[in-house]
């Protein structure tokens, strides 16, 4: 029986042996397999993933910084992040990384999780409507993995974000939303990264691209190339110029994107490295080619690159300017387009002689409803050979239209018209497009091409009064820090800009744009230069802030110098220039009525007795065989001309009819060539002209108005033809001729009186000048010189009381504001109709109101109230200026000195003159 038991355990011992043997075995498989699973797994993870392979093909931008520290307290050290930080962008961001730091395990902050380790940042365009951001961040540690997995319970727990996850394609997607402020990002893992973005579109094409697993790298052509390597380097910037159009087309209005897309069909990608400095930012490196058909680069074939000769006739008011530096320039004309005319042949040889250089400058605008001003530059190594050409092309334009050529004298120079539609275009290329017709004048061996006249005028003026960049400090010292020589360069000034900015940027974009208007602003100086270098362009980008003072909200006014006389001072301190060697003095008169001179060193110089009081402001004329200047200006009866030395010249003072009380002097050379026309008026609304040897114009002895003037008339020259703008205090402007005949379409009836007078933008001819007036209760009168109101627009009047007038700005009258005036208030607007800003003063009598513009922001506001005897001045924002008024009852005299970056005040106070020095800080 024990036997048979034990034959039983036995034989049951040897059915069990194999099935446990089976259960081990399948254990070990099962073990096996999980292990063999978590190798695959933790090996997988450990791969080193090329992150620039994550990176899809439609990025414009991607960054890759390897220091995030680092680069935060250099921006902090530097004025930099306090710029950035008004972003709403940053700021935004910011504010989830807060909402994040606060739920982040213990002690190791997202700070501490994203320093030293090469992230990318890569941008896009989604949709032609939005950019969206992806960052791209290793995980390099089990520490930084356990901080993630912590960050993310953290995250599921908190009340402040939700959290949903989704597969796609093998990927686990995570998908977060911040319940504080609504934005949300979607994340990834792969291979210990982590990939997230506020798009998911763009995740999931990431997760698509991870799924592919052997993508090309965006930098493949960069392979070899790390700036991280080097010292003071803070960032790696890839650039796809294809897709950078569509980023501009984000902001651009789309009549000017096809300049923009052929602009960046020179290079197809870069690789840059980002430098910080204070107040600077430059970004370095190379960029490729575009080869494709008609490309920009294609079109150049640049070799060698050039200077940039053409900033000695560059003015300070540019607001951008695209240069091109190519042996070649006839290049930038291909592919031509056919030209069959009769002067075709002309234009091709004008275009053959043109070296080195082309450039198109577009110039400060002061609104943003009307096209800036271009001039369009050609360096040419023969000018006689390009003048001969140019007298060829103009008789043959004026012989197919019946016409006589037209040639204007103008400062030493011809001002030629050729009438053509787009001639810069086909001397020059596509990029020079928009030339209705061409005004054309040669300066020394550069050609100058603008649409109208009256900018060729302008830009003679700046040229000759040293008004250009080779000549301007703060344009120099940015200049130093750009290249030399380049084939292609864009200079862009953001505040001369401004304006052209707020025109060509889209509705939906132009809040943005006034929203980071200080920012854009500060770092107003940009540069990006092309130039070839081994069959690849070197390529730099600069961003500078130019130097400010440093000043802050103390008194910034400190008294310079005080001249005493013996006598009370009546008049305002009138500005004039030295005759001799052109520096800034200054003119008073007491109450002696004595007109007394005080130079640029504050010392006194000649004088003048007049026995009566000045009418006028000291007007300055050449004249004379030596070209020196001279002084014009009227009492009640009398046109006085004197020299530097105080005395009269010949033939002067004229001697008018002891029954007249003249109101203003008109002074304007028809020609350019010193025989100038004296016009004044009288308060019955009389015109008396006059030439300098005392003879009466035939036509003005006198022209009778039907009023009294409302302002000093204004010449235009247009097209040819010489147009004396009269308005007058009833309403009515007249457009006169030389002989005093008014014009067809005139008067004008504004059906309000009027206070001030005219600003005109000059056209090529009648019908395309354009005038606008103010009138006196509000309402924006705009005309054409063949008598057509073009626009009425009436201004927000908040009572019967409120007034207005037009206020040209001192100095070169380009310019001007609109002043509201209404019990007490001052409130100030800008050409588009803009109110800058309203002040409240105490007394409720009219203010004395001067506008100063020196170009771009340097604007300086004086308001005066005459009874209680206080000067307040306001910056461009409407900040007071010192943060207190000046003991003053006259208008002043503001000098602005562009090496310090300051201001020189002149004001009178009983028998004083006070010169009294301030800066503006920001």
């Amino acid at each position: 029986m024990q036997f048979k038991k034990l034959h039983y355990f036995c034989s049951l011992k040897t059915l069990t042996m194999p099935k446990r043997i089976v259960f081990f075995f399948i254990g070990f498989v099962i073990l096996a397999s999980l292990a063999f699973y978590g190798f695959n797994r933790w090996k997988g993870s450990r791969e080193k993933v090329d992150l620039w392979t994550m990176v899809p093909e439609n990025a414009a931008l991607v960054v890759e910084t390897n220091n995030h520290q680092a680069l935060m307290e250099h921006l902090r050290e530097t004025e930099l992040w306090q710029s950035f930080s008004m972003l709403p962008v940053m700021q935004q961001l910011e504010e989830n990384m807060a909402y994040l730091d606060s739920v982040a395990p213990g002690n190791q902050r997202l700070d501490r999780f994203l320093d030293e380790k090469n992230i990318l940042t890569s941008l896009h365009v989604e949709g032609k409507s939005e950019v969206s951001y992806v960052f791209y961040v290793p995980v390099n540690s089990v520490g930084e993995h356990r901080f993630l997995r912590t960050l993310t319970e953290n995250i599921n727990k908190s009340t402040i974000f939700e959290e949903d996850s989704r597969d796609y394609q093998g990927h686990l997607l995570t998908d977060i939303t911040n319940t504080r402020n609504g934005s949300r990002f979607t994340y990834f893992t792969y291979h210990n990264n982590i990939i997230l973005s506020a798009s998911p579109v763009l995740i999931e094409e990431i997760a698509r691209r991870a799924s592919r697993g052997t993508e090309a790298s965006v930098v493949a052509e960069f392979r070899n190339v790390n700036y991280l390597d080097q010292p003071d380097v803070y960032a790696n910037v890839f650039v796809n110029y294809r897709v950078l159009p569509d980023l501009f087309g984000l902001f651009l209005q789309e009549d000017v994107m096809p300049q923009v897309r052929y602009l960046a069909t020179l290079c197809h990608n870069a690789l840059l490295e980002l430098k910080l400095d204070r107040n600077k930012i430059f970004l370095n490196g190379f960029s490729n080619a575009e080869n494709l058909k008609n490309s920009l680069h294609n079109t150049m074939q640049p070799r060698k690159p050039q200077l940039l000769g053409v900033r000695n006739y560059m003015p300070n008011r540019t607001a951008m300017l695209l240069h091109f530096g190519l042996q070649e320039i006839a290049r930038l004309r291909q592919p031509q387009k056919a030209n069959k005319s009769a002067y075709a042949a002309t234009v091709d040889s004008l275009a053959q002689s043109f070296r080195q250089e082309a450039a198109l400058a577009y110039m400060e605008s002061n609104s943003m409803s009307q096209s800036p001003d271009k001039v369009a530059y050609a360096h040419t190594s023969n000018p006689a050979l390009t003048q001969h050409l140019l007298n060829r092309l103009g008789n043959q334009l004026a012989e197919a239209r019946k016409e006589q050529p037209f040639i204007e004298k103008y400062a030493g120079y011809s001002i030629q018209l050729l009438n053509t539609p787009e001639l810069p275009e086909q001397l020059l290329g596509r990029v020079f497009q928009g030339f209705e017709q061409s005004y054309v004048v040669q300066v020394d061996n550069y050609l100058l091409i603008s649409e109208e006249m009256a900018t060729l005028r302008h830009l003679l003026d700046d040229i000759l009064e040293g008004n250009v960049w080779s000549k301007s400090v703060g344009q120099k010292a940015f200049l130093e820090e750009t290249l030399q020589e380049a084939n292609f360069s864009l200079y862009l000034n953001t505040v001369n800009a401004w304006y052209i900015l707020n025109r060509y940027t889209t509705d939906e974009e132009r809040e943005n744009l006034l929203q980071n208007a200080t920012i854009i602003k500060r770092f107003s100086q940009v540069g990006l230069q092309f130039s070839m270098v081994e069959g690849r362009y070197y390529t730099s980008l600069v961003i500078r802030r130019p130097e400010q003072s440093n000043t802050t909200g103390q008194d910034v006014f400190e008294e310079e110098e005080t001249i005493t006389f013996d006598n009370r001072l009546d008049s305002r301190p009138f500005p004039i220039q030295n005759a001799v060697d052109r520096s800034r003095e200054l003119v008073v008169q007491d109450s002696a009525n004595v007109l007394l001179n005080v130079t640029a060193l504050g010392k006194r110089g000649w004088t003048d007795s007049l026995g009566t009081t000045l009418r006028s402001e000291i007007k300055q004329i050449e004249y004379g065989p030596d070209k020196k200047l001279r002084y014009l200006f009227i009492t009640s009866n009398r046109i006085h001309a004197i020299n530097n030395q105080g005395q009269a010249l010949e033939n002067f003072p004229f001697n008018l009819s002891d029954t007249l009380s003249l109101q203003h002097l008109a002074v304007f050379d028809y020609e350019k060539e010193g025989d100038y026309r004296l016009l004044v008026d009288d308060n019955l609304g009389n015109l008396y002209m006059y030439n300098m040897r005392g003879s009466g114009v035939q036509g003005w002895q006198p022209r009778r108005m039907d009023y009294r003037l409302a302002a000093e008339p204004q010449h235009l020259r247009v097209g040819g033809r010489d147009v004396i703008l009269v308005p007058l205090e009833n309403g009515y402007i007249y457009a006169l001729n030389r002989n005093g005949d008014t014009y067809p379409g005139f008067p004008i009836n504004l059906k309000a009186p009027l206070t001030s007078g005219t600003m005109a933008k000059i056209g090529a001819d009648l019908r395309r000048t354009e005038v606008t007036a103010v009138t006196r209760y509000g309402n924006v009168v705009t005309f054409n010189l063949q008598g057509k109101v073009l626009n009425r627009e009436q201004l927000m009047r908040p009572s019967k009381r409120a007034l207005f007038q037009m206020v040209p700005e001192s100095s070169s009258a380009r310019s001007y504001i609109i002043v509201r005036q209404e019990q007490g208030k001052v409130a100030i607007l800008d050409q588009d109709l803009n109110e800058l800003f309203e002040k409240r003063y105490v007394t409720s009598a009219p203010k004395i109101v001067q506008y100063f513009h020196f170009g771009g922001d340097n604007r300086v506001y004086a308001i005066t109230e005459t009874g209680p005897r206080k000067t307040y001045l306001y910056d461009s924002k409407g900040k007071l200026i010192g943060g207190r008024s000046i003991e003053n009852s006259q208008p002043v005299t503001i000098y602005y000195n562009e090496t310090a970056n300051d201001y020189t005040l002149y004001y009178v106070i009983r028998n004083q003159l006070k010169k009294i020095g301030f800066s503006i800080g920001e």
